[in-house]
């Protein structure tokens, strides 16, 4: 299992790009899927192609709050986790 912190900083500065967009709610909802998209291509594949990857992964963002992108085998909460 690998953990990645601080995605909310990735979407941050993804929105420092988007000066052209006015409303907020549009840039954050743009900067988020910018961010994901920069995730998806550029962190997540230096991890899962290693020889031996990980089961798989949780991502952190705000307060500690776990986005859970693993294998259906494994339940997340904030104390730990447990398998099925």
């Amino acid at each position: 299992m690998v953990v990645f912190t601080k995605f909310d900083g990735q979407v941050i500065q993804e929105s420092g790009k988007l000066n052209d967009i006015q409303d907020d709610g549009a840039k954050w909802d743009m900067a988020r899927k910018n961010a994901e998209i920069t995730f998806q291509k550029s962190y997540l594949p230096k991890v899962m192609n290693t020889q031996y990857p990980p089961k798989g992964y949780v991502r952190l963002e705000g307060e500690n709050k776990a986005i859970p992108c693993f294998d259906r085998d494994i339940t997340f909460t904030r104390y730990g986790y447990t398998r099925k």
